[in-house]
């Protein structure tokens, strides 16, 4: 199977017979960049298609398109499939199936599936690694109303169905290693009065789909997907929200011969998260209630995992409070995001910290880890409520152990909250009215130090609960009543303007939106 995503099709390609529509040129085709093929393959569906026809694209998809070449069989011909709906068809979506016989393609098969949208369409090997399998996933469209999963083998010419289940969330790879892919669903909840929901692992077992895992939980399941792991193999990732604590996070992966809940993490381990340093899991967990133990991955509040680092591994994150001055308890509790990789054994190795504020994602640089604390937003007026510190932590005049516990960082914090005020800056984070920005703009391009402008109109809530405002990073001059040790020790922590635009993705947000320009043009 090939699939190459074009950059846009030509304008006669965009018309069907004056009544056909196509929503978007670019999610319509997969196939070689080349003019030629690509006006080839749709001239060679068209006379299968009714008129009126409308092509649909998948919410979810391997690939992301309507019309797609794929070797379904394994016979080294790729077949074509089509997505599309009828004029006047609402619940109903039509999968054509094309192939190619004695140089012209034939209509093979086609699939009617009740629907009002199509949420899924995956081409993947799954009870045999030369052939690939087709995944079809409805959507009802009715409040309450479950999804429903088709699977396909084309065999002989023919589209088979070899699979089929309710689903409220599906991901689709390849789990155990052996070249096949494992489906997982998260099934409806049969009882509107039960919250307590599963993670099912369907994949092949003597050449058919069959269960191979059943994980309940205490909870409702999230953000379920499948991804790389560890260097060496895949997993899947999600988080459940319980009905007794926040929730946790679970990373299901295939060791020992058997599927287990790889975040099993011991009290003693998770009591060392605020030391942001690696932490040591407990053996996997294969029970398949995992509400069975305490030692889980506990999380405040739910946070898709993702790649933060680049190196094609996600990361799994465990909210973690900030080192905070101490304030009036009416301030916020403050937490960052921090991100841990798998190392494929029995450790959880700390990649970095993000702290999100005012819908900014600041990434903390390693050098502040155990060198910072935050100065929370008073209550005082409107602009001081709108403005958040970072300064300098000093080592601690005791030998904190690390056997005492997290709670020793912030121990230390509020030894020392007393002098917040005459602590040396490292950055400070603020948000202005924009109607004040101008005004405000002219004496900082007076001051000695520099600022960077994270963005106008804040994308997420101020804690004042204003609107439209400017969101600044000032950037403290570097003096200070520090000495010696202590000096040098903080002017390594001063970032640079190119160093807090780096930090707070303001670069790459410019270069996504200078792309998303160029592709508009």
């Amino acid at each position: 199977m090939k699939a190459i995503k074009i950059a846009g099709l030509l304008l006669t390609l965009l018309t069907v017979g004056g009544c056909g529509r196509i929503a978007s040129p670019g999610d319509l085709l997969h196939a070689p960049n080349l003019a030629n093929e690509e006006q080839s393959l749709y001239r060679a569906v068209q006379p299968f298609l009714p008129a009126g026809y409308q092509l649909t694209t998948p919410d979810q998809s391997d690939q992301g398109s309507a019309i797609r070449l794929a070797d379904l069989d394994g016979d080294g011909q790729e077949e074509l499939i089509v997505s599309y709906k009828k004029p006047d068809t609402d619940y109903e979506i039509n999968i054509l199936i094309l192939s190619k016989q004695d140089g012209s393609w034939k209509k093979a098969d086609q699939i009617t599936g009740s629907g009002i949208n199509l949420d899924y369409l995956g081409i993947k090997p799954l009870t045999d690694s030369t052939s690939s399998d087709l995944l079809l996933g409805y959507e009802g469209g009715g409040v309450g109303l479950p999804k429903e999963l088709h699977v396909y083998a084309y065999v002989k010419g023919k589209m088979r169905s070899v699979y089929q289940s309710s689903y409220d969330q599906i991901a689709v790879g390849d789990l155990m290693g052996d070249g096949l892919n494992q489906i997982a669903l998260v099934p409806p909840i049969d009882d509107s009065d039960n919250s307590r929901s599963r993670i099912e692992i369907i994949g092949s077992r003597q050449g058919k789909l069959t269960p191979l895992s059943n994980s309940r939980t205490d909870g409702s399941v999230l953000n379920i997907r499948i991804g790389r792991a560890s260097a060496k193999q895949n997993g899947l990732f999600a988080q459940v929200l319980g009905t007794t604590r926040s929730g946790y996070s679970v990373l299901l992966a295939w060791k020992d011969g058997a599927f287990g809940n790889i975040l099993s993490l011991p009290p003693n381990s998770y009591n060392q998260r605020s030391y942001r340093k690696h932490l040591a899991l407990g053996a996997p967990d294969h029970d398949s209630d995992l509400s069975a133990t305490d030692d889980k991955w506990w999380i405040d509040y739910p946070v898709d995992s993702r790649d933060v680092d680049g190196d094609g591994i996600l990361e799994v994150v465990l909210p973690n409070p900030i080192p905070m001055v101490s304030s009036d308890s009416a301030s916020p509790k403050l937490w960052t995001e921090s991100y841990y990789r798998w190392d494929g054994e029995r450790s959880m190795t700390f990649v970095e910290d993000h702290f999100w504020q005012w819908g900014y994602d600041l990434r903390i640089p390693a050098r502040w880890t155990g060198r910072y604390q935050i100065v929370p937003p008073t209550n005082a007026s409107d602009q001081e409520s709108n403005e958040l510190r970072f300064v300098y932590l000093p080592p601690s005049t005791e030998e904190e152990s690390s056997s005492t516990g997290g709670d020793a960082v912030i121990k230390q914090v509020h030894n020392q909250g007393q002098q917040a005020d005459e602590q040396a800056p490292l950055l400070t984070l603020r948000q202005v009215p924009t109607a004040q920005w101008s005004q405000l703009q002219s004496a900082l391009d007076n001051r000695a130090s520099s600022y960077v402008v994270l963005g106008g109109e804040g994308t997420g809530t101020p804690l004042s609960g204003n609107s439209s405002m400017v969101t600044l990073a000032l950037l403290p001059d570097g003096r200070s009543n520090l000495q010696g040790e202590q000096a040098a020790q903080y002017a390594e922590l001063l970032l640079t303007a190119a160093e807090v635009r780096t930090l707070s993705g303001v670069d790459r947000a410019e270069e996504e939106e200078a792309e998303s320009d160029v592709e508009k043009h």
